[in-house]
């Protein structure tokens, strides 16, 4: 997901550091990918880790980025009664999907916090060659969705300043 470089400043260095960090987990999934296919096709063996790791890799460079999606406006948006109306319905309307934005980072935060508490407790782990803790897997959740809800709030915060 490249930004555009009109959004680079809302999101600063740090911002554009964080997506070329995420872009190279992808990259690392990607080789993971190559290295499992040539190990099937040219030793005939498989490593389940490969896959998962490939699989895992793949999730938290996704689930990280989610969050720099509200600040840079790359969400899908689906503007037509949006742009209809002026004024107060639309500042009202723009308040309402901000707050419905901040629930939903704020609820999938909560349950993931508390769905990790879980696999930590129980243990819980993968059955692959290596036991992988799954909380360690899973700990993407609350950390992508908690970078999104800080963008939702400050999201709020700026519709609720805005004249419309």
């Amino acid at each position: 997901m490249a930004l555009t470089d009109a959004n680079h400043h809302r999101l600063g260095k740090i911002g554009r550091i964080f997506e070329v960090c995420c872009g190279y987990l992808l990259l690392v999934a990607v080789a993971l990918s190559l290295v499992e296919i040539v190990a099937r096709v040219v030793f005939r063996t498989s490593f389940d880790l490969f896959f998962s790791f490939t699989v895992w890799i793949s999730i938290w460079s996704l689930l990280l980025i989610t969050g720099l999606l509200l600040p840079t406006g790359e969400h899908l948006s689906i503007d037509f009664l949006r742009n209809k109306i002026r004024g107060g319905p639309r500042w009202l309307l723009e308040v309402i999907l901000a707050l419905i934005t901040l629930g939903y980072g704020i609820f999938i935060t909560w349950g993931s916090i508390l769905f990790i508490g879980q696999l930590y407790q129980r243990k819980s782990v993968f059955a692959t060659y290596i036991a992988i803790p799954k909380w360690q897997v899973e700990l993407c959740v609350p950390i992508g969705m908690l970078i999104f809800t800080v963008f939702a709030a400050r999201g709020l915060i700026r519709v609720i300043r805005t004249r419309w």
